[in-house]
């Protein structure tokens, strides 16, 4: 980050922010779209037990090695935190934030969003979607369990959920089936026939109506678009694993995941426009071959004519 000059208070919609200015800078950068600050604040002014760091658990390597990176002069993204008027929320750039913090800097670049600790927790919920350090499945996990907990995302349907986090809905339906209370009542009874023989029956559907038979389009629906979604992220995973083998910094890492990226974008694009082609063909096809049945049946009949 090379030398850290003054530290100074600097008015901003966001309320006053404490903010470190290089020598050489009159001011911190512009300001961004939508009230957002791109500024170099203290270490110490960024909370991070907000419970806004969704993982499992930190990678003290990971760790290691950005702090590495950036003694070698590597340039990282600025984290992003959330300011509620008082506190700055930590939302994304955890290992970032500690490795800055191994290195003994003082200071970080930040991406300065107005915002609630609610609105740090879901902004951190989807930061890892599609760059940065890819989430396990278990992080995955975490974060869908406490987006199910919250009295407002917990009336998110499966589908925007998955959205959110990056993932299948099949899979926040599985965590969600998780956290649903098994039945633990006992409703088998025990009774005895008119030969005093015992028995039991079951009597949890007792009295219950028959129910409908279910329409399973909905279903099948979404299991498609599963396997479609993890087809997805499964080609997503592999980019991600031979980008990770390039021996390259992480804004070069991110800068050909987005070309990638982009790239698979367009493949997509074309086989749609190639299947509609192959169908045209197709049906063209199909086409010509009923008008040379029907052409050499006329001239059969023709023949008979003469």
């Amino acid at each position: 980050m090379g030398c850290l000059g003054r530290v100074v208070g600097l008015f901003h919609p966001l309320g006053t922010l404490d903010v470190t200015l290089s020598p050489d800078d009159k001011y911190v950068k512009s300001p961004v779209n939508h009230g957002d600050l791109m500024a170099i604040i203290k270490l110490a002014s960024i909370k991070t037990d907000g419970d806004t760091q969704v993982r499992v658990a930190l990678d003290q390597d990971v760790v290691a090695q950005y702090a590495e990176h950036m003694r070698d002069g590597d340039e990282f993204p600025p984290i992003v935190v959330f300011h509620d008027g008082s506190v700055n929320w930590l939302a994304d750039g955890f290992h970032r934030f500690f490795a800055t913090q191994m290195n003994a800097i003082d200071a970080i670049e930040a991406d300065v969003k107005e915002g609630t600790l609610d609105d740090a927790r879901l902004y951190a919920y989807g930061a890892n979607r599609k760059r940065g350090l890819h989430m396990t499945s278990e992080d995955n996990r975490n974060i869908i369990a406490k987006m199910l907990n919250h009295p407002v995302w917990s009336k998110w349907t499966n589908a925007e959920i998955s959205r959110h986090v990056g993932v299948s809905k099949m899979t926040v339906g599985r965590v969600k089936q998780s956290m649903e209370p098994s039945e633990s009542e006992d409703t088998k009874k025990l009774y005895k026939d008119g030969k005093g023989r015992q028995s039991s029956i079951e009597t949890k559907n007792l009295g219950r109506k028959p129910a409908d038979v279910p329409d399973n389009t909905d279903s099948v629906d979404e299991l498609t678009e599963t396997i479609i979604s993890i087809s997805q992220e499964n080609q997503l995973l592999k980019d991600k694993i031979a980008i990770g083998q390039w021996d390259a910094s992480e804004i070069e890492q991110i800068d050909i995941q987005e070309v990638v990226a982009d790239l698979r974008e367009q493949i997509r694009v074309m086989e749609i426009d190639n299947k509609a082609l192959r169908d045209s063909r197709d049906m063209f096809q199909t086409r010509n071959a009923e008008l040379m049945r029907t052409v050499a049946s006329l001239t059969a009949r023709l023949k008979k004519l003469k």
